[in-house]
């Protein structure tokens, strides 16, 4: 009895901020600006300037509480110049966003690289600025991407990447 006493006190509690939760949706692209990879031994190093990478950006993201925002985000890099340079691929993950003042966010992901090469689990951090109404704003963002686990993947040290993304963001 008292463990559904318990369960019913904490629905209870919940039960505001579940009814006041907000959707969000992001649409955006995003660019490496500098990556440097290391495997089997050799070094490389890469910015902007030798290769463009542009990728679309799309994040769903469920708000229960206001500042903290659950989500998925996938993101498909569609295109490289360059010879030699591959696009960044797919990825797709879970992701938490922090909402510490209403213009500034810090956020962090989980994304799955599936193609082009080997799948791949990354860890992704974001810290960005919001600039609008709350219902429609606008964000850019600066992103580093590391990988975790893969095939030729050790933690943090094989590869890590850096770029820039900007889009709009919706809330419902």
């Amino acid at each position: 009895m008292k463990k559904l006493m318990m369960a019913v006190g904490l629905a209870a509690l919940a039960a505001p901020a579940i009814a006041n939760a907000d959707l969000g949706v992001r649409f955006g692209l995003e660019t490496p600006i500098y990556t440097h990879v290391d495997q089997n031994g050799q070094s490389n190093s890469f910015s902007i300037g030798d290769t463009f990478q542009p990728a679309f950006n799309i994040l769903a993201e469920w708000y229960p509480i206001g500042l903290i925002g659950l989500g998925l985000e996938f993101k498909e890099g569609f295109a490289a110049t360059g010879t030699g340079y591959p696009r960044t691929g797919t990825n797709i993950g879970p992701n938490v966003t922090l909402a510490l003042i209403p213009s500034i966010y810090f956020r962090a992901a989980l994304p799955v690289h599936v193609e082009p090469g080997n799948v791949t689990w990354n860890f992704r951090v974001a810290a960005g600025w919001k600039i609008g109404l709350p219902l429609m704003a606008f964000y850019i963002e600066a992103i580093g991407d590391f990988p975790m686990v893969g095939t030729n993947v050790t933690a943090f040290s094989s590869a890590q990447q850096f770029g820039l993304g900007a889009g709009l963001w919706l809330t419902f």
